[in-house]
């Protein structure tokens, strides 16, 4: 006799491993990240981040990883491998090396919070060659973002990580503004219909909290 099992009480599938790979460079003329989050299906999501703000190069490996992060939850990405070249930041976030200086203390503390949001992260160094895919992303976007390739996903970055948040506006407009979409998307997760708009509203929603009729 056949055994009938009640769906209810199968145990839930897995969430598959995402791989996110990240690379941060800050020079005398200008900072930028680039990161790569590939899917369990070999789906590739590609950006490149240009920092308006002046950070050392451990800020700018930090930057890009918390980027990639924000990004993975917000695709709704369960379990998270992520590799960097850097070895400062693997190990501070591994406990291998203590973060002693205030800037790394606080990046290394948003990124335990933002760890703490999948049920499984973790993190490994790579070598630079092995990770050369996200470095020249990371340089490109750092001196010449205006000319990268339009299938990359370029967005400018204005403030750190680390800084407290302030209001940014308030909702209420008469006309349609840059905020118009990301305060429709935090309301009804509604996206514009064009793919590479909606993909630039989901990097930009993280940063943003709508309390009431404010935008934060």
């Amino acid at each position: 006799m056949p055994v009938i099992c009640d769906p209810e009480q199968l145990p839930a599938p897995s969430p598959e491993l995402w791989e996110l790979y990240t690379d941060g460079a800050a020079s005398s003329e200008g900072a930028g990240a680039g990161l790569i989050l590939t899917g369990p299906h070999q789906e590739e999501h590609t950006y490149a981040l240009w920092f308006n703000f002046k950070v050392t190069n451990n800020e700018a490996e930090y930057e890009a990883l918390l980027a990639g992060m924000r990004i993975a939850r917000e695709l709704g990405v369960k379990k998270l491998q992520a590799y960097v070249d850097s070895q400062l930041v693997a190990n501070h976030i591994n406990g291998t090396f203590n973060a002693n200086d205030k800037s790394m203390q606080s990046y290394l503390a948003l990124v335990h919070s933002l760890a703490d949001t999948f049920i499984d992260f973790r993190i490994s160094q790579i070598t630079r060659s092995q990770n050369k895919h996200v470095d020249v992303l990371s340089k490109l976007a750092a001196l010449t973002f205006n000319h990268l390739e339009k299938k990359i996903l370029v967005e400018q970055v204005f403030k750190k990580s680390t800084e407290p948040e302030v209001t940014v506006a308030y909702v209420e407009e008469e006309e349609a503004t840059w905020m118009t979409d990301i305060i429709e998307f935090l309301r009804m997760g509604s996206l514009p219909e064009n793919e590479r708009e909606a993909t630039k509203i989901r990097v930009k929603a993280p940063n943003y909290e709508l309390r009431g009729q404010i935008l934060y």
